[in-house]
């Protein structure tokens, strides 16, 4: 029987775009294969990854200027005519071409981030959690190639979002939404000011295709690098929770020890401030082969730090070396995170923190054979 879970979803179903999402993705060519992701080097893989993240940008362009170029050409050509024609036709234009856009940006995402998906071949996983909940990979997969932001959830009481302000995650939507919009300002009246009205005869607002271009390149740059990312974070967590039972780990764990294995994760949430997808598959991994399912705080820092000197040494550098790997796995470092990594390492900082830099920079370059050497949980310190 499948491990139940503790936690708490502030939204208990996935949004309208994220079910979208769903059900395209079941739509996409399955490939059948028995090899693991490990099987492919390093080298592979980014080649692999360049080839869906390089079709991706030339579908998107495509996409832009065949979008883009209606409104353009409306805006041009009824530029002399009245103020609510002129602008008039523009509004009508630029509202059936951003959704023709979007919608076939979301087809081309999603095909993208269902390419990687294919080629980490994670339906070969024996992991429960790829077949259900709000975090499997189909929900995942799907939220990654749309951009939209993970459920808000509470796990065994870890809320990693109580050092979080609501307003600066509001502001930060905000002015991510307004990036094109300003970027298409900012180039037009430049190119205005020091250039005229036409290049070569060209009116400047044909700039707009160039934006547009440009953005939806980098839309599909951060979904591939997103979703590699979080697929990788899948494949290493499974592969620790395997190596985890394959050497006889939790025998060797006190209860003490135990049970500040899901602080160490718990605390690297918190200082991550989100919940990453690749801290909660770790988490619940973790869950089910300790086998710990009452509530006890896991989100105390304090209660972590303690334990890390009441635990034999041996314990400490194994939990060490979890709560190191648990702070990269979202492939980066807050500054709640650099703040109070000390505390946690005391005297073997420097050896700890340079491998969680390493391990970081492993995974946001996509050096999947590389990140797994250094997610190897012992009881040797670093």
């Amino acid at each position: 029987m499948a491990q139940q879970y503790t936690y708490e979803f502030s939204e208990t179903k996935p949004s309208l775009l994220e079910r979208f999402g769903l059900y395209y993705l079941k739509y996409f060519k399955k490939i059948d294969n028995d090899r693991s992701v490990f099987d492919l080097t390093d080298k592979e893989l980014a080649k692999q990854v360049n080839k869906i993240t390089y079709t991706g940008i030339i579908l998107s362009c495509i996409i832009g200027i065949v979008c883009v170029f209606p409104t353009v050409w409306v805006d041009v050509h009824f530029e002399k005519n009245t103020f609510f024609i002129h602008y008039g036709c523009v509004a009508v234009v630029t509202l059936i071409s951003i959704i023709i856009e979007l919608y076939l940006l979301f087809i081309i995402a999603l095909h993208a981030v269902y390419c990687v998906s294919e080629l980490i071949n994670l339906r070969a996983s024996e992991s429960d959690l790829v077949n259900g909940g709000l975090f499997n990979v189909q929900n995942i997969l799907a939220r990654t190639a749309l951009e939209l932001p993970d459920p808000e959830i509470k796990i065994m009481g870890i809320d990693p979002f109580k050092s979080v302000s609501k307003r600066n995650l509001l502001l930060l939507s905000l002015l991510y939404k307004a990036k094109i919009f300003l970027t298409n300002i900012i180039l037009k009246y430049a190119l205005i000011i020091f250039v005229g009205n036409t290049i070569v005869g060209i009116p400047v607002l044909y700039e707009a295709i160039v934006v547009e271009c440009f953005w939806n390149s980098v839309v599909i740059i951060n979904v591939v690098e997103h979703a590699r990312l979080r697929l990788f974070g899948f494949a290493l967590a499974n592969q620790i929770g395997k190596n985890i039972l394959a050497e006889g780990i939790i025998e060797k764990l006190s209860a003490l020890a135990k049970k500040n294995c899901l602080r160490a994760v718990g605390n690297a949430v918190v200082m991550a401030q989100n919940y990453h997808p690749n801290m909660v598959l770790l988490f619940f991994k973790l869950q089910e082969i300790l086998k710990i399912e009452e509530v006890d705080k896991y989100d105390d820092w304090n209660l972590f730090l303690e334990a890390l000197q009441n635990v034999s040494e041996q314990e400490r550098f194994f939990l060490l070396d979890l709560f190191t790997v648990s702070a990269a796995f979202d492939g980066k470092l807050s500054k709640l995170e650099k703040e109070n990594l000390r505390a946690a390492y005391g005297n073997d900082y420097d050896i700890y923190f340079l491998r969680l830099e390493r391990l970081v920079n492993f995974l946001k370059k996509g050096r999947l054979n590389a990140a797994l050497k250094d997610c190897k949980l012992d009881f040797i310190k670093g």
